[in-house]
């Protein structure tokens, strides 16, 4: 049984409900997308730990699930991004074309009937493998969205963060964010490069984990630069 998956899953809802909690101490609209988004990604690596030959096996509800929240995460983490460093208007029209794209994807992921047999042939095989060749279930007309998303929303994450870095070398945890965003971008390939299973839930995992540990250094970067603005406030109001 291959447990990264779970792992995975649990670090990406530990990170939803702090996201949550600050959204609503903060009420910032990319809290809550990226809120969303790891509450997709924790459901998306659930259903591939559920689909361990031991657990479900292979399951096409699983697999839906899967499927149709997969590309959305990473265009609601790109939204995300789009909010903190683009004008309104410019993350608004990113956002209203990434939510179009997903809700067709959701929709037509949902209805369009699966190949079974290429699913329980795929799930023949360790789990890592069996993902990568059970997408080819569905036909080119559902997977172009997920294709768009992915690229779309992927590098406005990647170099949204590696841009904000460069423009405030201050800001180290927008590194952590990249490493987060590109991590699972090359775990597909890198399990076909090496020819190891596992690496295409350790990429994502890691990707998981950089995406927190980001977050919660930038957590702290704000923190204490608001802290040190009311000590300056603080000093001028004596003075």
């Amino acid at each position: 049984m291959n447990v990264l998956p779970l792992l995975t899953a649990i670090v990406a809802f530990v990170f939803t409900a702090m996201l949550v909690r600050q959204y609503l101490e903060r009420r910032k609209i990319h809290q809550i997308l990226w809120s969303v988004a790891m509450l997709f990604y924790g459901t998306s690596a659930l259903m591939e730990f559920l689909m361990n030959p031991d657990i479900l096996g292979p399951s096409i509800i699983a697999f839906r699930i899967y499927y149709v929240l997969a590309a959305p995460l990473v265009g609601l983490l790109g939204a995300g991004v789009m909010y903190l460093l683009a004008s309104k208007r410019k993350a608004d029209m990113f956002m209203v074309g990434i939510s179009l794209l997903s809700v067709v994807l959701i929709v037509t992921g949902m209805i369009e009937p699966l190949e079974r047999t290429v699913i329980i042939e795929a799930f023949e095989g360790p789990l890592g493998e069996a993902f990568r060749a059970a997408v080819h279930a569905y036909p080119m007309s559902v997977r172009r969205y997920a294709i768009v998303i992915n690229i779309v929303g992927g590098f406005a994450l990647i170099l949204g963060a590696l841009w904000s870095f460069l423009k405030d070398r201050r800001r180290t945890y927008n590194l952590l964010i990249f490493v987060g965003g590109i991590l699972p971008m090359i775990g597909g390939s890198a399990l076909a490069f090496f020819g190891e299973p596992s690496l295409f839930f350790i990429f994502e995992l890691g990707g998981t984990v950089f995406l927190f540990l980001g977050f919660v250094y930038s957590d702290r970067f704000i923190k204490a630069r608001e802290a040190r603005a009311t000590e300056a406030l603080k000093k001028r109001s004596i003075e």
